[in-house]
């Protein structure tokens, strides 16, 4: 114990180097793999103003997931999908091309959702049309990469300009999910 103590007591004064040294005064990082998306809605959905956007204005409200995004999703990437609720890729691609065409799903400029969100059942990157991308030049804007993220019945879709939108997924839940009851579809 003592031999110890001298041994962390010199590297700490810098005088003691080599495999000992590293040995005994640091420990290896320890790495870990998971593929899964961080839980909850992203901070900076949560911490950017809450104005209305020109989207949710300038168009029927509520506005509806596919007049937000119509003309600017070039492709989906999904990156992760909970395989205990969808058993392979098709499942999870045919889900999640049903919710970008739910003429039911209503957007919002802030969570209105009161409950804690975990996990994503789906996380997906977007990649915007050229069209899209040229317009938000044209607009003064830079392009970012999008993101949606999908739950239960709620979702968060990031477009070109980094802004975050708040969908209400309930129909879509229902309609299609698995664990969807279909009765509650309106």
């Amino acid at each position: 114990m003592f031999c110890l103590l001298i041994v962390r007591l010199l590297c700490a004064m810098g005088l003691m180097s080599g495999l000992v040294a590293s040995a005994v005064c640091s420990e290896e990082p320890q790495i870990v793999f998971d593929n899964r998306p961080e839980s909850g809605i992203p901070a900076e959905a949560l911490q950017q103003p809450h104005k209305p956007s020109k989207a949710t204005t300038e168009k029927e409200f509520p506005l509806k997931f596919p007049a937000l995004t119509a003309g600017a999703i070039k492709s989906i990437r999904i990156r992760y999908y909970n395989k205990e609720t969808w058993p392979n890729e098709k499942d999870a691609r045919e889900y999640v091309r049903s919710f970008l065409g739910n003429k039911k799903s209503e957007v919002f400029d802030f969570q209105i959702w009161s409950q804690g969100v975990g996990v994503p059942e789906i996380e997906c990157y977007v990649e915007f049309t050229e069209e899209y991308r040229k317009k938000l030049l044209g607009d003064k804007f830079s392009c970012r990469d999008g993101r949606l993220l999908l739950w239960n019945t709620e979702a968060c879709y990031r477009d070109g300009t980094g802004r975050w939108y708040f969908v209400s997924a309930f129909d879509q839940f229902h309609r299609a999910h698995p664990k969807g009851d279909r009765k509650n579809v309106k």
